[in-house]
């Protein structure tokens, strides 16, 4: 379901150097494993804006 919003636990395994967006600002692609189902899966979650989370 591509586009959808959907809350997980995901355990991050990697970051990548943070690159500038004119259309997302200052991104980093991040990849990490998702715990929360039956087999843990690898997932790539992209663009993170880690400047401005709190």
């Amino acid at each position: 379901m591509a586009g959808a919003w959907e809350r997980a636990r995901i355990l991050i395994t990697v970051k990548t150097y943070p690159e500038l967006s004119t259309k997302y600002r200052e991104t980093s692609c991040v990849a990490g494993i998702r715990l929360d189902r039956g087999t843990p899966e690898h997932v790539r979650l992209f663009p993170v804006p880690f400047r401005l989370l709190s």
